[in-house]
């Protein structure tokens, strides 16, 4: 039985599939709190924390929006452990690098975790990216090609690799500063 079948199998009220996904996750979810913590004694308790929480949040899973539950049960205990080292006053740093492989059919937590968090900023620096070179951008990232850009915008086409060229690189910087938290409003 695959994770989405046993959800399924809970929401409609068989508790007892959750145990198939605790048997499922369970190894790799104290790997990954101790790689976050570091404290032996608290891997059992934190990882009990975060299945209880998930099983009580599982009637709002919606299985239908793409998010593995691999990266949402991750996803929970990173928020669970960063918690903890706030209240308990340590500063360690919990890094997206520190997730464990998981052994899954499906796409890792890990990786879908990643590729969102990619896909997020893409979109955040779209936004951000000034005209005209987001419209040049995006009719690119559509698949179309210099040559039918030009046409529709009524440039020559080294115009549009000139901006194609720049858009990159502006989106390169914006994700650039995303990743040390120094985004402005435009760049």
């Amino acid at each position: 039985m695959d994770d989405r079948q046993a959800i399924k199998r809970i929401q409609n009220g068989d508790t007892e599939a959750f145990a198939i996904l605790v048997e499922r996750y369970h190894r790799n979810l104290l790997n990954f709190i101790y790689r976050l913590i570091g404290d032996e004694s608290l891997v059992e308790d934190l990882g009990q924390e975060v299945f209880i929480t998930i099983f009580r949040k599982l009637p709002e899973f919606d299985i239908d929006r793409g998010v593995p539950f691999a990266a949402w049960l991750f996803i929970a205990a990173r928020n669970r452990c960063a918690s903890h080292l706030r209240a308990s006053g340590q500063r360690r740093f919990v890094d997206l690098d520190a997730i464990a492989e998981l052994s899954s059919n499906e796409q890792s937590a890990e990786d879908a975790l990643l590729a969102r968090e990619r896909h997020d900023a893409l979109l955040k620096s779209l936004e951000i990216l000034p005209e005209p070179f987001r419209a040049t951008l995006l009719q690119s990232l559509e698949g179309n090609s210099v040559e039918e850009i030009a046409l529709a915008q009524g440039l020559p086409p080294g115009t549009i690799k000139s901006r194609l060229f720049r858009a990159k690189e502006r989106v390169g910087a914006i994700l650039g500063k995303m990743r040390k938290g120094e985004l402005r409003e435009r760049i």
